[in-house]
């Protein structure tokens, strides 16, 4: 199965939007992700790192505010001491959720412990000053020093691991944006070089048929009408080649056809040309100017030939005026059947003096139609010219008409049949074609190849057809109908 250019086309613009639409996809995932990263850098390792920084600062100041009260027993001290206690704990809470579900949860946990014990060691030490006990300061000094040392440790252990969380998600997402870079990038080429193969060879296909189909019309105009051998293209410009071969077909039958005609017609008009010619010469010179009946005979022939040009002219003028659609019709409702007997009284001569029994079988009833019975007439007339010409002497030619029912409509139907020499099948396709005349073998006048064709638009004109019937060496028979008037 071949594809067509629509097809050709539809396929690689599927192609293409299905690269895009992946790579859509792709992009709005990873950059989801990448949301993802910043966001959990920003509102989680972020807000540890901070809180815990503020909680190293705030202990520090705490211990310094402990050890200003140790020496100097001023209660202020103390309660900053205790203010940063609230704040200490504020941060602990904040940061508890953070560190929930992870690593550093137990950490997290010690780190309370070891507050709680500091302050609870401090309180302690606040007791035995604010009543005047003794207690072992150093011992307490070193124990607190100690949990602060170790609080510290854990602190910073936290705050390293959230730092190295964000740099390895710094890392992930610049990991992600390089990977992201280079399938935008490989998808990009891809799209570009697939829209460029696409019409590359779209285009040179369409490209080399529309060529050779140009070369091929320079021939026509030159007079050489080459058929056009199978090539390899889409299927509508083999359509269009396969119409250009029948074109060229067409076009040498017409040529032929011309060819034909003007050799046809210089004959028929040389023919006439000359007789007129001899005829005047002769009544010029004073040939038979004593015998009247020679002269008789002279002018006869003078005006026969005359009568001929005027026909063969006029059924040339008539042919182009209708291919040309400018005859006008004068249509008239009326009886057709006198108008077939007025045709058959006007070739019966012709037909008595080939001796040939012409018949009209009249209807029993005719309906009423709408026709010009000029042009029905002339229709008749080539009919039955044409059926007495090919007819041998003591042959038959018989009119028949009637009425037929065609697709839901009445039709008046009307035959001439003959017994002559019959027209080959492969003849009556085209016998209705402009300057186309059989050759039936026998020795019979030739005509111009106009009266069946002008037959045939008169005919159609009205809305009617016709066809003809025949077996060589049996005769023919030429019908056509005519739509009764409603």
């Amino acid at each position: 199965m071949k594809f067509t250019i629509f097809k050709r086309l539809t396929f690689g613009y599927i192609a293409i939007m299905l690269l895009v639409i992946f790579l859509g996809i792709y992009v709005t995932f990873k950059l989801n992700q990448l949301n993802l990263l910043t966001r959990s850098i920003a509102s989680v390792d972020g807000s540890i790192i901070n809180r815990i920084e503020h909680m190293l600062d705030t202990m520090y100041s705490q211990v310094s505010f402990g050890k200003k009260y140790l020496i100097s027993k001023d209660k202020d001290f103390y309660k900053q001491f205790v203010e940063m206690e609230g704040y200490f704990k504020a941060d602990m809470e904040a940061l508890e959720p953070f560190l929930s579900g992870t690593d550093n949860e137990s950490m997290y946990s010690e780190t309370t412990k070891l507050y709680d014990r500091y302050i609870s060691q401090f309180k302690n030490e606040h007791k035995f000053i604010e009543t005047g006990q003794e207690y072992p300061a150093d011992q307490y000094g070193t124990d607190k020093e100690t949990i602060i040392d170790q609080m510290n440790q854990k602190l910073v252990k936290i705050n390293k691991i959230a730092r190295l969380a964000t740099y390895n998600k710094i890392y992930e997402a610049n990991k992600i944006s390089s990977r992201v870079l280079k399938v935008v990038a490989i998808t990009a080429v891809l799209t570009v070089i697939i829209g460029v193969l696409i019409s590359f060879f779209n285009t040179k296909i369409i490209n080399r048929s529309v060529l050779l189909l140009k070369d091929r019309t320079k021939e026509i105009a030159k007079g050489k009408f080459a058929k056009i051998e199978d090539i390899t293209s889409p299927p509508e410009i083999k359509e269009l080649a396969d119409s250009f071969n029948l074109m060229c077909e067409r076009l040498k039958e017409i040529d032929e056809l011309k060819e034909d005609f003007v050799s046809h017609i210089s004959h028929e008009l040389r023919t006439p040309l000359t007789a007129i010619r001899e005829a005047t010469s002769m009544l010029l010179d004073g040939v038979f100017a004593d015998e009247q009946e020679k002269r008789h005979e002279l002018l006869t022939v003078l005006h026969e030939e005359c009568e001929r040009l005027i026909h063969l002219v006029n059924s040339i003028l008539d042919l182009s005026c209708m291919e040309a659609k400018m005859v006008g019709y004068h249509m008239k409702e009326c009886n057709i059947f006198p108008v077939i007997q007025k045709s058959v009284l006007h070739i019966a001569p012709i037909a008595r003096r080939k001796h040939i029994n012409l018949e009209l079988k009249p209807p029993q009833e005719m309906p009423l139609v709408k026709i010009d019975q000029e042009r029905i007439g002339q229709v008749m007339e080539n009919l039955l010219g044409n059926a007495l010409k090919f007819t041998n002497n003591g042959g038959t030619v018989i009119v028949v008409c009637g009425c037929r029912e065609e697709n839901g409509r009445d039709n008046i139907e009307i035959s001439v049949s003959d017994n002559g020499c019959g027209i080959l099948r492969e003849n009556l396709e085209n016998i209705f074609d402009k300057f186309v005349r059989i050759e039936s073998g026998e020795k019979t006048i030739r005509g111009t190849g106009l009266g069946l064709s002008i037959a045939k638009h008169v005919v159609t004109a009205h809305g009617g057809m016709i066809w003809a019937q025949s077996k060589p060496g049996e005769g023919s028979t030429f019908s056509f109908t005519l739509p009764v008037s409603c």
